[in-house]
């Protein structure tokens, strides 16, 4: 099989996984009676933080699982890519549209994560296509998900108490809110 088609199956299968594992991980902590260890994975909250484990642990998830059939030069940068763009896109249009409007809409948020969650995937192919990139993109790659992971789980214990973390239904923050 040609690494084109290796490289689109890779990354739409991947992206049909995050749309819809992360979609239904929304409602897990509720389902498993708010059990803290299935919080710590997945949203705990209505905050714009732990809605971006929405996309966060399916595509950390994939991408461990991926390693053992895709051999690619640049896995690790794409795997980094494809986790960083839902997290900064997400909260961009989320308070940028809310911003104007003066409150959320479920549909606009959806279709947030839907594009957001696409766009990533569509990185994650461009770059899984390009040839060897520099070690450099490795590199920063491995430091880039090694501080999405730290602040994914140290940020579920302790949030910071700022408008991110903040959940608008209670006003609390992280499993306890």
């Amino acid at each position: 099989m040609s690494n084109l088609k290796k490289n689109i199956i890779f990354s739409c299968v991947g992206l049909g996984f995050v749309l819809v594992f992360g979609a239904l991980s929304h409602f897990f902590y509720e389902w498993s009676g708010y059990n803290e260890i299935v919080g710590f994975l997945f949203p705990a909250n209505e905050s714009t933080w732990e809605h971006l484990k929405l996309s966060i642990f399916p595509t950390f998830i994939f991408f461990i699982f991926g390693s053992f059939f895709m051999k690619s030069p640049n896995y690790i940068f794409a795997m980094f890519i494809t986790l960083l763009t839902p997290i900064i896109l997400i909260p961009l249009v989320f308070y940028g549209y809310t911003a104007i409007s003066g409150s959320s809409i479920l549909v606009v948020d959806i279709i947030t994560f839907l594009i957001s969650v696409s766009i990533a995937w569509l990185f994650c192919f461009l770059i899984l296509q390009q040839k060897k990139l520099n070690k450099w993109f490795n590199i920063i790659g491995i430091i880039g998900i090694l501080i999405i992971l730290v602040c994914y789980l140290t940020f579920t214990i302790n949030p910071p108490q700022i408008f991110l973390f903040k959940d608008p239904i209670t006003g609390g923050y992280g499993l306890k809110s």
